[in-house]
């Protein structure tokens, strides 16, 4: 599972700190996350976590900053199963990036009350919500008219690991929180009671972390404080990200919602008090009812200086009192409040939305080239085990047979083009060496245009077992480079393809064997009967050798046609010398023809992989890119120096084919297949 988180900044602040634990967790439970925002302390502790942090603009609103934003939104929500944004900006630039579509889904975290005037018609709470007390949930219904059941609690847990560490009582009344309108209140109250407070304990120091656009009136305010006392009572340290180690030295903490979870999973007596409300010293009697509404207060009388100053007085009196309080606190949010529950909540939600995409298939389809055919049904079965089953198909032959059951469209209708697009969520390049001038221009010129029009109605582009053929020209390797770039998933049928990927700069790429390795192998009959040809349109054997290797070796030989359309004018040469000639259909008549056979000589790709998959050792051209690059992947594995070899007539004549072992075959077989389920499981 991928998802693509999106918040405005990652500095200091509960929602930040919120999203830090979520992730840690998430990580632990296999969820792959990549994170936007605009940066922060907090990156460099998910850096470490190996979370792909990257930067857009997002704590501006200028109309560049805001453009610079959606363009790299959309290439990363191309990449992604959920995306899970944390501030209405965020979740509102990622619904207008989707539009209207339902793919991938957007969830919501709710960590405020947000007024609904005057953004509150541009205010998108997601697909679904995830609200971080009571109180947000029912402000949200009211408010926003969010249906209840589209609106599920979580809760702002911590991991509580980080926070049991030996305790070094420092007599610190410890405030955390970032310094901005709205959010400095108590800050400020801290300042105004500091020299009352220590005028009755010298010994206690008030200590301040956090940074905003209001630190600096903190600041001079502290200034002058501290040089009333002739001391500095007041430390501000600004922004910080190692808050579990600085709460350790803490007596007392100040503060509300995540940052008063942070302080009592220390340990440390808590005084819940902010901007929206003052909820006192929180112990066993009202802590649930503080919990309605995060910890934050709201709804209770504005935090007074008077009253704050007499809850630190009592808790600094009474060690009693603040043991007991620590007690409890540790034992409550043991069972109620731990980051794996908040993961739990969140990851239930992602499974609640995940849909599978629907999927468009475009290939060398419908052209009655069986290696092709049998590779659109490969492809199709294993979509459908990763429970992708809204599968379209753009063919050459829409009015034909449709043993797939498959949703038609005709590659050569722009219309239908229009419409194959626009149903779908992801547009794959399946299999083939598709980009390529090797064939001819247009080809190579169809491909590219086709992907830049996907990539203009806003759609992911993968390439899944692709090839890359030969390019001639500097215009053609152009177009081969743009048509790589515009896809967001690159898996590459060989080292060979992979390599020519990323050196057109395609950055999400992974070694995907050809779809036609997941089918059905097949051990070799004892009884051996012939060896097979299989040629390709332009037959570079010719009967006469053909016969010179069938009386060297002593077995009769047999022609296959893969590709009547393009083969079928060839057939006559060989029937005309006594050499028999067979069009398979199927896959099955193919696996029951090879497996009789010696061993194959192969002009075409998929000849040599049907040869693999029967344990049929094979002799391949190598007169095309596609033959050389999959011979050199055969190769690399250790199992596959016999299975597959250059094609000589001295060779095929020396019985070079000896040797290899069904054991070989079964290990590079086991081998591409794990490729292939490997590529597939990271790309959808």
């Amino acid at each position: 599972m991928k998802i693509l988180m999106i918040t405005d900044k990652m500095d200091i602040g509960g929602a930040e700190t919120h999203i830090v634990t979520l992730i840690s967790e998430l990580i632990k439970m296999g969820v792959r996350i990549t994170l936007i925002s605009s940066g922060g302390v907090y990156i460099k502790d998910l850096n470490r976590l190996g979370v792909s942090c990257i930067y857009a603009p997002l704590d501006k609103r200028d109309p560049i900053s805001v453009g610079a934003s959606k363009r790299i939104i959309r290439e990363e929500m191309k990449r992604c199963n959920i995306v899970h944004a944390h501030t209405r900006f965020s979740a509102y630039l990622s619904r207008s990036v989707r539009g209207e579509r339902r793919y991938p889904p957007i969830l919501v975290t709710a960590h405020l009350n947000f007024p609904t005037f005057p953004f509150g018609p541009l205010t998108y709470w997601g697909d679904e919500t995830l609200a971080v007390s009571q109180d947000i949930k029912e402000y949200l219904m009211q408010s926003y008219g969010i249906p209840e059941n589209k609106i599920h609690l979580t809760r702002n847990a911590i991991d509580l690991r980080s926070f049991a560490g030996k305790r070094q009582e420092k007599k610190l009344i410890i405030h955390t929180s970032r310094i901005d309108t709205g959010r400095a209140r108590v800050a400020f109250a801290l300042a105004d009671i500091a020299e009352e407070l220590m005028k009755k304990h010298p010994d206690h120091r008030i200590l301040i972390v956090g940074d905003g656009n209001e630190y600096a009136s903190l600041k001079k305010r502290c200034d002058a404080v501290n040089s009333n006392l002739g001391y500095e009572g007041i430390i501000l340290t600004g922004a910080r990200s190692d808050i579990p180690s600085i709460l350790r030295y803490g007596e007392i903490f100040v503060g509300v919602s995540r940052s008063a979870l942070e302080g009592m999973a220390t340990g440390l007596a808590t005084v819940i008090a902010g901007d929206e409300g003052y909820g006192g010293i929180i112990d066993e009697e009202n802590f649930d009812l503080l919990a309605k509404s995060n910890f934050c207060a709201r709804g209770l009388p504005k935090t007074d200086p008077a009253v704050l100053l007499r809850d630190i007085d009592k808790l600094i009196k009474s060690p009693t009192l603040r043991d007991a309080i620590g007690t409890f606190y540790r034992k409550k949010l043991g069972t109620e409040y731990s980051a794996d529950l908040m993961a739990k909540d969140a990851y239930l939600a992602y499974k609640r939305l995940i849909t599978a995409p629907k999927v468009c298939l475009m290939g060398y389809f419908g052209f009655s080239n069986l290696g092709d055919e049998i590779t659109l049904s490969a492809a199709k079965d294993i979509l459908q085990k990763h429970s992708i089953s809204k599968i379209s198909v753009l063919t050459g032959n829409p009015d034909g047979e449709n043993p797939l059951g498959v949703k038609l469209y005709d590659r050569s209708s722009p219309v239908d083009i229009a419409r194959a697009v626009n149903e779908c969520d992801i547009f794959v390049m399946c299999g083939g060496n598709l980009l390529q001038n090797e064939t001819s221009e247009r080809s190579l010129l169809y491909y590219e245009q086709l992907l830049r029009y996907v990539r203009s109605r806003g759609k992911s582009i993968y390439m899944l077992s692709s090839g890359f053929g030969e390019v001639r020209g500097g215009l053609g390797r152009y177009l081969l480079a743009r048509g790589i770039r515009a896809s967001s998933f690159c898996g590459c049928r060989t080292t060979y393809d992979l390599r020519v990927a990323r050196l057109c700069g395609a950055e999400n790429t992974r070694l995907m064997p050809d779809f036609c390795f997941l089918l059905q192998e097949e051990n070799k009959c004892h009884d051996t009967a012939y060896f097979a040809y299989i040629p390709s349109r332009d037959a570079r054997i010719s009967p006469d050798e053909l016969l010179a290797i069938s009386n060297k070796r002593g077995i009769p030989a047999v022609v296959i046609i893969l590709f009547p359309n393009e083969d079928k004018n060839i057939s006559g040469a060989f029937c005309d010398l006594g050499i028999s000639c067979y069009f398979p259909k199927s896959y099955d008549k193919i696996k029951s023809l090879l497996s009789k056979c010696t061993f194959t000589i192969t002009e075409r790709l998929h000849g040599a992989i049907f040869s693999i998959l029967t344990h049929t050792p094979s002799y391949i051209s190598m007169a095309t890119a596609k033959n050389r690059a999959l011979l050199g992947e055969v190769k690399r594995h250790p199992s596959g120096n016999a299975l597959l070899l250059p094609y000589t007539l001295e060779d095929v004549m020396a019985k070079k084919e000896i040797g290899a072992r069904d054991s070989d075959f079964k290990n590079v077989i086991k081998s591409f297949k794990e490729k292939i389920i490997d590529g597939i499981t990271e790309a959808f």
